[in-house]
């Protein structure tokens, strides 16, 4: 017996808080500066600095996040859902990614599966 769209939503539901605090996890480590350094002392103005002109994540950095997905969701982050470009905060990228998830959880969106790579055969 399959689980219905309403017993989908429950599970998801329930996991949802787990989903929120291990992507804000994810964020804050994917998006902490390799130097440590906060970037306070970056020039700013029309002085050339890149220091904020960007989104805080690309959108294809975002795709990584697949392993919290795939740990408390057990499905694949699509990146069909993400939104192109990026997201400028944590706030952001959960506003916009966690409910479209619970869509695709429950199968209200359907997204592509990739094949599996076929292996060559042994020479």
């Amino acid at each position: 017996m399959s689980a219905t769209k309403d017993d989908l939503a429950k599970a998801f539901d329930e996991k949802v808080s787990d989903l929120v605090s291990q992507l804000e996890a994810w964020f804050a480590e994917e998006t902490a500066p390799i130097d440590g350094a906060d970037g306070s002392d970056a020039p700013s103005g029309d002085g050339g600095s890149i220091i904020g002109t960007g989104p805080a994540i690309d959108s294809k950095r975002v795709v990584d996040a697949r392993v919290v997905t795939k740990k408390v969701l057990d499905i694949e982050l699509p990146p069909a859902i993400i939104k192109p470009g990026g997201y400028t905060s944590c706030k952001e990228m959960i506003d916009d990614i966690v409910p479209k998830l619970k869509k695709v959880f429950t199968g209200e969106i359907k997204v592509k599966t990739p094949k599996p790579v076929k292996q060559p055969e042994p020479a």
